[in-house]
């Protein structure tokens, strides 16, 4: 564990990580899992993520250089950033999620824009509010379905 964890990087996404991205985003059960609701549609799916990317910075998470999920941030106020993240199912259950969000919170600090970081879960997703609160997300609103995080980073 210690060891992969060493290994563990996160990187911004590049073309060449496109045939890794369709996969995930054509894969209806990781979708469900991580709430994303997307067109059947390809091409509505490629707009889609080239809209994503526009907007926001996508990181490629890699173990030993292989891509095995990906991390988000995107401006949704001054100085607020919200994250999404997932990791495919054979690395997930062994920290390095946690491991990459704490990546991720380092690199944004870094670079001084942000202030605040905002998540939302849904309830039944035990797993990335863990991920959350290990990092030192605090729970805000929440409703029957939905949990909404902030973590303060200045």
């Amino acid at each position: 564990m210690q060891e992969e964890q060493k290994q563990l990087a996160i990187r911004l996404v590049t073309q060449d990580d496109m045939a890794f991205v369709k996969e995930c985003f054509t894969d209806d059960q990781l979708l469900k899992e991580i709430g994303l609701t997307l067109s059947p549609h390809p091409q509505a799916r490629r707009w889609a993520f080239a809209m994503w990317r526009q907007s926001g910075d996508f990181w490629a998470i890699t173990l030993q250089k292989v891509p095995i999920g990906l991390v988000t941030s995107f401006v949704v106020a001054p100085g607020v950033r919200e994250v999404g993240y997932f990791i495919l199912a054979p690395w997930q259950k062994q920290g390095l999620m946690t491991k990459t969000l704490q990546k991720l919170i380092s690199c944004l600090r870094d670079r001084g824009q942000t202030n605040e970081l905002v998540a939302t879960t849904r309830m039944d997703n035990l797993a990335s509010q863990h991920v959350l609160i290990k990092n030192g997300f605090r729970k805000g609103h929440q409703n029957k379905t939905i949990i909404n995080w902030s973590l303060k980073i200045s």
